[in-house]
């Protein structure tokens, strides 16, 4: 996690992508929000400090997005460490679309959820999908590959756990899973 939590800018893409100039990852990332016109910072802010031990009746910390844009909504994300990653434009609306990677409160199993602002919300794109690391961490290529656009559709990988390998697959997001 705290490889990827530097903030990066990516050039090289795979996978067919089309992505916008301002991909980036980490805990600070700037995109096109609204419109190609205007550059807006996202930032993760910890709203909450934890209190002990979430696996042992603790409180995990709590976070969400801001925006250097105060009239966009903040995402509320919950617990653990977050990751951001703008994922360009995705479904070609003109506005980049935002990926939050997230620690687990307990173990090594991640989640991924990327969203879209659609009039003045924040909307689910890509439902939540499990990333498991086995405890590894994961390459920022492969974090920026995992929600991505090839031929007017949207994706995302998993890993194939019924495989020994466990290797990357492409899963493609049904409409009625935007939104």
């Amino acid at each position: 996690m705290k490889l990827i939590a530097v903030f990066l800018t990516i050039s090289g893409l795979a996978f067919g992508q089309a992505k916008s100039t301002q991909v980036q990852i980490g805990t600070k990332i700037t995109g096109h929000f609204t419109n190609q016109k205007i550059l807006i910072t996202a930032t993760v802010v910890k709203i909450k400090e934890a209190k002990g031990n979430p696996v042992e009746e603790g409180t995990p910390a709590e976070y969400e997005v801001r925006f250097s844009d105060t009239s966009i909504k903040a995402i509320k994300a919950g617990c653990c460490d977050i990751t951001l990653i703008n994922e360009g434009d995705l479904n070609l609306d003109g506005k980049d679309e935002i990926s939050l990677y997230q620690a687990p409160v307990n173990g090594c199993t991640y989640t991924m959820t990327t969203y879209v602002l659609e009039q003045g919300n924040w909307k689910t794109m890509v439902k939540p999908f499990l990333i498991p690391t086995g405890c590894e961490g994961i390459s920022v290529k492969e974090l920026q590959n995992l929600v991505f656009s090839k031929n007017r559709n949207i994706y995302y990988l998993s890993k194939d756990m019924s495989s020994e390998k466990a290797e990357w697959k492409q899963n493609k997001v049904s409409s009625h899973q935007k939104h």
